[in-house]
């Protein structure tokens, strides 16, 4: 039996809400809900989300749009459509419903086939943003379990020698989401940016072990050969179930900003902003960390590599935004090595 949509109509004149009701009931897809007020509407939420909510503007206390701008403000809410059912027409309060979270707005008297028209179409749009959500959820859970499967594989295979690996793919991660936010990212971004950067180096898990263990500098010929983990990771990354951030992280993470980088030369902001954030953090979290073949550098000796980067290998704005940030990134360090 195919699951009902339910609609929630907000109004605080009985009769008002009794012709809602009975016009909506006529359709077998739609369930009911009643509320009389901003109070009841944030009751009757608690136990159960509508689908749509129909809200009208003039009531005691919260009015329509003071009971919109606190569903968007929750989280738990947010996402509900709310159309407006209103005697007010003038503009003023159309422009204010929108700016309230309204998806829609109707003037009372309604027409009964408009009405429905409008109520289809956003809880239609609904249905389709839930089904998407599901498939990033799922494809969320698949690449975060690819994740720790790097991060496993990694450390099992010894690609350094000194029991960091983890924390540096982990710090990688936390950086690039840091800098992802400061940089002005949406929110998705900067959580996606957090799940695939540990990602970037994966197609090291398809090098020989002497090349990735050897303690000294790469000759030109050794070089070369690593430089083919960026496609390897490439490949790994590749599939269409998989969301092109992840690859874009693996392939172009050693690109530079002035386009002496590898694999494709790129510049610029033809470089994908992904692959710009987690170069920074990549090349910083390697200089802070001690390895076979060098020391850790001092905080100010890794930072003043990054500043003089600028407009080289880093983007310039990222520069600015990780050292006007360097308290910030200290601190992420410090967590992620002691967590």
């Amino acid at each position: 039996m195919e699951k009902k949509s339910r609609i929630l109509i907000v109004d605080d004149v009985a009769e008002n809400r009794k012709l809602l009701a009975t016009t909506i009931k006529k359709y077998k897809q739609f369930a009911i809900s009643l509320a009389s007020d901003g109070s009841a509407v944030l009751k009757a939420i608690e136990k159960d989300l509508p689908d749509l909510i129909l809200l009208d503007i003039m009531m005691p206390e919260m009015d329509g749009f003071e009971v919109s701008k606190a569903l968007k403000s929750n989280e738990h809410t947010k996402n509900i459509p709310i159309i407006f059912l209103t005697a007010m027409t003038d503009v003023e309060s159309k422009i204010k419903a929108f700016e309230s979270g309204g998806v829609d707005y109707v003037s009372k008297p309604f027409n009964e086939n408009e009405l429905l028209a409008r109520i289809n179409t956003h809880v239609e749009l609904k249905q389709l943003q839930d089904d998407l959500q599901m498939k990033v959820d799922e494809q969320t859970e698949k690449i975060a379990n690819i994740t720790m499967a790097l991060v496993n594989a990694l450390e099992t295979a010894n690609l350094v020698n000194d029991d960091d690996t983890g924390n540096h793919i982990k710090r990688v991660g936390s950086y690039s989401a840091f800098l992802a936010e400061q940089y002005g990212c949406p929110e998705d971004f900067v959580s996606r940016i957090k799940l695939y950067a540990p990602l970037h180096d994966i197609g090291k898990v398809g090098l020989p072990d002497a090349l990735l263990k050897k303690n000294g500098r790469y000759s030109k010929d050794e070089f070369i050969a690593m430089q083919e983990h960026v496609r390897i990771g490439a490949r790994i990354l590749g599939s269409e179930d998989i969301d092109p951030m992840a690859r874009n992280v693996a392939m172009y993470h050693h690109e530079k900003w002035d386009g002496t980088g590898y694999t494709q030369q790129l510049a610029g902001e033809a470089i994908p902003v992904e692959a710009r954030i987690v170069s920074i953090a990549d090349v910083y979290d390697a200089l802070i960390s001690k390895r076979v073949y060098k020391d850790a550098f001092p905080d100010e000796t890794a930072e003043r590599i990054i500043r003089e980067e600028s407009g080289h290998h880093f983007e310039p704005k990222l520069v600015d935004l990780f050292l006007d940030n360097i308290m910030s990134i200290r601190e992420i360090r410090n967590d992620t090595t002691m967590g």
